[in-house]
């Protein structure tokens, strides 16, 4: 971990704060899992454990409200070319978080920036890549670097399921949850061991059938994890068919959100439409719960099969942005540089970011 955060751990000065995750009490206190299930201390643990990373909150606050960033952090002395580089970092964040206000900020925009940017380039963070919550206005506070990545689809659960069903489904989605319920499929939501054995095994046939990236290949441990830190913040849902598991979709949530998060399904089964109404079970159960949203997400691709299985349940979107931003330059072009020379690339253009993790994520 690095020194300077542990020095920045108790206020830096007025409202300036800075947790790990091992001050679970502080961090809770500032940006609850109810609050934001992504930016949670629980959540951050667990991409410690399976990201190989270290977790930060950044605190800005006044009497009047606050903004929180959860941070990851990844070592650049990890990467082969850069052994030497030891106090170096880049930092992401978790999905769905960015900058997370609460309250009235307008007085903390100007001095956010300001200090987040300075106590950035102190730790030697060398450069930032953030996924920006849709309804955060998290642009705001980190100015330029934003940019939009995609549109993705959500439902207004707050809304009658009877009256979304008529009103904002497709024809297909209510032909194929009508089909689903007349062949029998079942819906339940499990924790046990044994169910998670059996989404493990659903979720990793699906990645491998669709060539995932290695990122989403996700471990049991990993879906263990988020079962005992965030128990009341995650739902494992199946569908089921003649005792087979046909489908299976793990939920989070907090109390404004519900997000589609990781899932599949064995094609077996694909005929009997149970991810319809997985899908369908959830906008009625998040309904109920007094949640605002189900995010949906968008697909791999723009305008793939799985967005437009998604369109099918609302023509709600919302833009979805990512912000990218090299705090230190100097440093940033030496390990593009030793990176092309490491993968002896000339002027081919990198589409990744940081450019110098290209080939090692």
């Amino acid at each position: 971990m690095p020194e300077a955060l542990l020095e920045r751990s108790e206020p830096a000065f007025g409202g300036e704060y800075c947790f790990g995750s091992e001050d679970e009490d502080n961090w809770r206190a500032h940006l609850p899992a109810r609050r934001s299930v992504f930016g949670s201390v629980e959540y951050a643990k667990i991409c410690e454990q399976f990201r190989e990373c270290t977790s930060q909150l950044y605190v800005l606050k006044s009497e009047h409200g606050s903004i929180c960033s959860p941070l990851l952090l990844r070592p650049v002395a990890d990467l082969p070319f850069a052994t030497d580089c030891t106090g170096m970092w880049d930092a992401a964040t978790p999905d769905f978080t960015g900058p997370l206000a609460q309250g009235d900020v307008q007085s903390l925009i100007a001095g956010y920036r300001r200090n987040r940017s300075q106590f950035i380039r102190k730790l030697g963070i060398v450069s930032e890549f953030a996924h920006l919550h849709p309804w955060e206005e998290a642009q705001a506070f980190l100015g330029n670097g934003c940019a939009h990545n995609r549109d993705i689809i959500w439902v207004d659960v707050s809304l009658s399921p009877d009256w979304l069903f008529r009103e904002h489904f497709e024809h297909a989605a209510r032909k194929n949850i009508g089909k689903a319920q007349r062949e029998g499929v079942k819906i339940s939501t499990r924790t046990d061991d044994s169910a998670l054995q059996d989404f493990y095994r659903i979720y990793l046939g699906t990645m491998l059938r669709n060539g995932a990236q290695r990122r989403y290949f996700f471990s049991l441990e990993f879906f263990r994890e988020i079962r005992d830190r965030l128990p009341d913040n995650s739902r494992f849902v199946f569908a089921e068919h003649g005792g087979a598991i046909a489908a299976a979709t793990l939920y989070m949530h907090d109390d404004r959100d519900v997000y589609s998060f990781l899932g599949g399904a064995d094609t077996e089964f694909n005929h009997l439409r149970p991810t319809n109404l997985i899908v369908w079970e959830t906008i009625c159960w998040a309904h109920d719960a007094g949640k605002k949203r189900l995010i949906l997400g968008g697909g791999f691709r723009p305008k793939d099969g799985i967005y437009q299985f998604k369109a099918t349940f609302s023509p709600l979107r919302s833009p979805f942005h990512v912000y990218r931003k090299i705090h230190l330059p100097d440093e940033y072009a030496l390990l593009d540089a030793r990176c092309r020379a490491f993968h002896q690339l000339k002027d081919e253009h990198v589409d990744y970011f940081p450019s110098y993790r290209n080939a090692a994520h």
